[in-house]
């Protein structure tokens, strides 16, 4: 099954990380020569765009604010307007868009409106990709808390400028490591900017049609290299759970209800695969934050053990916490002792 939807590619990272320098030679490749692009600016006056070398009909910018819950409905709207322009023949046909954020960005919001927003099902999500400078990556998450969480929900993470500081660079991809596992790391430097194949062959961050990315799309492997949570000082931890016998879907939806109720917030990214008993295919389940995607059966299990496995990237909120609630939610409900008097018939 082919997914004919438009791919859309975020791409964030703080402040001076490198963003625009990434985005500029994306665009010089062929690959990206059909491409719209959408800037986002914080503040009334933008500089981005006389930065980028694409400068046409194809790039938008929008400077109305911090691209987040505040600024997503312009988003939306954008991304239907192009859609029209491209139907109307007003702008060069594009099979794909790139939205580069202000470096200011929290990107939950943004991913949820990508991925809920009914008048955006002309495109998919694809992959979210963020830069993290080498040199100082690590003093900036430990200050800004939209840094770490931009690292904390990618697919991708590009390390900038490591020709600068090498002993830095190795930290801040240690700790990269270590706050978001299932992410692919890279690393850019003067001549040496990754092209990131796998964000250009279609892939899909829903994996909705594309079930043999799916442990990509996990990674659960590479959480088998680290201790399953972390959290350091900054409250963020990220850990998978695994589950060899089938689970009950009622189970798991009042686990997940309950967690989003009382944390949604913290709950910044959630993935996985979900064996539901009564269910021969996989269970697809994703969220983030408050959010929860619609779930969906992919048409057969990747390699490997048929099993749940869940990725949790969380702030504030341990692995054994998370565990202990599903415990109690799905614990069977032991009937009350009756009185003494009632057990003896009175």
């Amino acid at each position: 099954m082919t997914d004919t939807r438009i791919p859309v590619f975020l791409l964030t990272g703080f402040l001076g990380s490198g963003k625009t320098t990434i985005l500029n030679h994306w665009l010089s490749q062929p690959e990206f020569s059909n491409t719209a692009v959408i800037i986002n600016e914080f503040g009334a006056i933008g500089v981005d765009n006389e930065l980028i070398a694409k400068s046409d009909d194809d790039t938008i910018e929008l400077t109305t604010g911090c691209l987040c819950c505040t600024v997503r409905g312009t988003l939306v709207d954008t991304l239907q307007n192009l859609m029209m322009r491209r139907r109307r023949g007003d702008i060069k046909n594009f099979d794909a868009v790139m939205i580069e954020t202000t470096g200011l960005a929290d990107p939950g919001p943004v991913i949820q409106a990508l991925m809920t927003s009914p008048v955006v099902g002309e495109y998919r999500l694809s992959r979210v990709i963020t830069t993290v400078e080498g040199p100082q990556g690590l003093s900036t998450m430990e200050t800004y808390s939209e840094a770490l969480k931009q690292a904390a929900v990618a697919d991708d993470i590009i390390v900038t400028k490591v020709d600068l500081a090498a002993d830095q660079g190795s930290a801040v991809k240690a700790r990269l490591r270590e706050l978001n596992p299932g992410a692919i790391l890279h690393e850019a430097q003067p001549g040496a900017i990754p092209t990131i194949v796998s964000a250009l062959d279609g892939g899909t961050y829903d994996v909705a049609v594309r079930s043999e990315n799916v442990q990509s799309w996990l990674n659960v492997d590479a959480f088998d290299h680290h201790d399953h949570a972390h959290a350091h000082d900054t409250g963020i931890s990220s850990f998978v759970l695994t589950f060899d016998a089938p689970l009950k879907w009622q189970d798991v939806a009042a686990w997940l209800d309950a967690l989003v109720i009382a944390h949604g917030p913290q709950m910044l990214r959630v993935k996985g695969l979900l064996d539901i008993e009564g269910q021969a295919k996989p269970i697809v389940l994703q969220a983030v934050q408050r959010l929860f995607h619609p779930p969906f059966a992919l048409e057969n299990w990747p390699e490997g053990p048929r099993q749940s496995r869940l990725v949790f990237i969380t702030q504030d909120l341990s692995e054994a916490f998370v565990r202990e609630v599903f415990d109690v939610i799905r614990a069977p409900l032991k009937k009350p002792t009756p009185p003494i008097y009632e057990s003896l018939g009175a």
